[in-house]
């Protein structure tokens, strides 16, 4: 079957493959997790860092960042913040709960490289209802709110399994056109609705594996 010609269209299909598009975002993040790559030492600077409330000095190759929440057993456990370099002038945090050193339930993750992630967590990566959002110049806690920034810029929200997009959830680009539909593994797949910005006109679809049929 011929690609559609529609210019709307062709702006709709980039990124064409969902998968792609996350994997790349994803390739620069770390699991982060317990097990801290590139950490040499460690240091409580104040409280409990074994069972209780503390903060935790980490160094790396790059400096130092900091581990300020709750441990049991010597892991991160409860609510806590997380921030490690990245590179010299770049750094990653992750703001919210934990269970035995893994990311659970509702946090926030800030990749230092422009990606945000708002949502839910399990086994430490991405699963159930969330938000990505894509190449922001910078990110402060409560600079924007979450609906702010679902509706000026580049992101995804809704089902996310093993962080991927997956299940029902709604893509919207820079220029405000949105897609509403159907995801599997990353991939547009099954029904959904093109939203024309300008117009606010809406155009049915049907895709197969990120691959436009109709």
């Amino acid at each position: 079957m011929n690609k559609p010609s529609d210019p709307a269209i062709q702006v709709f299909r980039v990124p064409q493959n969902f998968a792609v598009a996350l994997l790349l975002a994803l390739s620069c993040e770390s699991l982060f997790g317990q097990s801290l790559k590139g950490v040499t030492a460690e240091e409580c600077l104040r409280g409990d860092c074994v069972s209780g409330e503390g903060t935790l000095e980490l160094k790396t190759e790059f400096g130092k960042g900091r581990y300020v929440g709750g441990f049991l057993d010597g892991e991160f456990e409860g609510y806590g913040r997380l921030e490690m370099p990245i590179s010299w002038n770049e750094e990653e945090v992750y703001v919210g709960n934990w269970k035995r050193g893994l990311r659970v339930g509702r946090g926030t993750h800030w990749n230092g490289k422009g990606n945000l992630y708002i949502g839910q967590w399990r086994d430490n990566k991405r699963n159930g209802l969330g938000s990505y959002f894509f190449n922001l110049p910078e990110w402060r806690e409560n600079q924007h709110s979450e609906y702010w920034l679902k509706e000026n810029t580049e992101n995804y929200t809704g089902e996310f399994v093993n962080d991927h997009f997956h299940g029902q959830g709604a893509y919207r680009w820079a220029n405000g056109h949105r897609y509403v539909g159907e995801f599997f593994a990353g991939d547009k797949h099954g029904l959904g609705t093109f939203y024309y910005a300008k117009t606010g006109t809406a155009r049915q679809q049907l895709w197969n594996y990120g691959d436009f049929v109709r």
